[in-house]
């Protein structure tokens, strides 16, 4: 891979800021695993000693991944009071080796460091779209066809929707979604591990596939006995499988695809602890003979920003990176926009708002280069 966009400059930790948040949504998520009704988010904000400054972000999801938010602001306490004062090329070292067993977590700090480091993919240029997917959610058919007609008339081309819950009642959810959309949207089938390998297959087996994009990971992450009996009946029936929870490395990738378990991979910028480790991914799946779909719907709007940044260059279908749109206000001082379906990326470098940081913070600890030991809030 090419790495001449990274600024390689000796860039020296001077402060570290790190704080616990608890951001509410607009109204809940619902997945296969239960509803989300907030986000838990470490925010970490770094200085160098030439006041490089960057921040980056990791949103833990209890049933997604294993790391909870308590041992993640735990670990993200640890990790504060060791940075200041190293190289950064060190403290990336570093959260590359913390990404094998706390990949979320270590993404916020070494997102905070390709951001103080001024990634080439960070960048800000003017007149950037991202085209972004949107949730498409009702509580009956009434309820989904005034939502999309809302979204269609929003410029949004893809939707997804959430099953994962009851085989027969999921099967009537789709096709009713199906013959809401009417073919004027592509639509995502997102199961979230809702299912048996057996339950999986009936799923498929009953999917009218006209007008799926694809579906995604209808059985349990490390279930990949499920994952190949599951893609057996979509080969026979034409419906395109995503793997997302069981990506978290190369190897999982390799896997998917000498196993045939899916057309499509997704993967997220907090499973892959930095930005360049993201684009090798998405490399590695297409050179794979699969198809890359990159984005959070589970993240506030650093992370989406990064991610959208990514997409710009190397992905060519909508971004799921729209976990940003789903409470009343985030954390950009000057907020993410959106305009017929898409992202448009910032032409300057986004700052956070305090106030808003403020208001969510459960706790907080600095650490700088002068100070022996590190200052903590609550």
């Amino acid at each position: 891979m090419d790495h001449d966009h990274v600024d390689v400059r000796r860039l020296d930790i001077d402060h570290v800021d790190v704080r616990r948040l608890r951001i509410p949504l607009t109204r809940p998520y619902r997945l296969a695993f239960g509803p989300v009704t907030h986000y838990d988010t470490i925010i970490v904000s770094l200085t160098g000693s030439a006041g490089e400054h960057g921040f980056g972000e990791a949103t833990l999801l209890t049933g997604y991944t294993d790391e909870t938010i308590d041992e993640s602001w735990s670990l993200a306490r640890e990790v504060a009071a060791t940075l200041p004062g190293i190289a950064a090329n060190e403290a990336r070292r570093r959260m590359r080796e913390l990404g094998a067993r706390a990949p979320f977590t270590a993404t916020a700090f070494h997102t905070a460091l390709d951001m103080a480091a001024r990634h080439a993919l960070l960048v800000p240029s003017q007149n950037v779209r991202v085209p972004l997917l949107a949730l498409l959610q009702g509580h009956d058919e009434a309820e989904l066809r005034d939502a999309f007609g809302e979204l269609l008339a929003a410029g949004y081309r893809t939707v997804k929707v959430k099953i994962g819950f009851d085989v027969d009642q999921d099967l009537r959810f789709v096709a009713s979604v199906q013959s809401i959309v009417a073919g004027r949207a592509a639509i995502r089938v997102d199961a979230n591990q809702g299912y048996t390998g057996g339950d999986a297959v009936r799923v498929i087996q009953g999917l009218d596939p006209a007008g799926i994009e694809l579906f995604e990971q209808p059985c349990a992450a490390g279930d990949w006995d499920a994952h190949r009996q599951a893609a057996a009946a979509a080969a026979r029936t034409g419906l395109p499988l995503m793997l997302d929870e069981s990506i978290y490395d190369l190897g999982d990738i390799d896997r998917a695809a000498e196993d045939a378990a899916c057309a499509y991979v997704k993967v997220k910028l907090m499973k892959f602890v930095g930005i360049d480790a993201l684009v090798t991914a998405i490399e590695r799946i297409r050179a794979r003979g699969m198809k890359p779909v990159l984005g959070n719907g589970v993240a506030c709007d650093v992370s989406c920003w990064m991610e959208a940044c990514v997409a710009a260059r190397d992905i060519d279908n909508a971004g799921e990176m729209n976990g940003f749109l789903k409470a009343p206000s985030m954390l950009f001082a000057e907020p993410l926009a959106c305009e017929g379906g898409d992202i448009l990326l910032p032409d300057a470098l986004p700052e956070l708002d305090r106030d808003a940081l403020d208001g969510y913070t459960q706790a907080r600890i600095e650490c700088r280069q002068e100070i022996a030991g590190c200052r903590t809030r609550s």
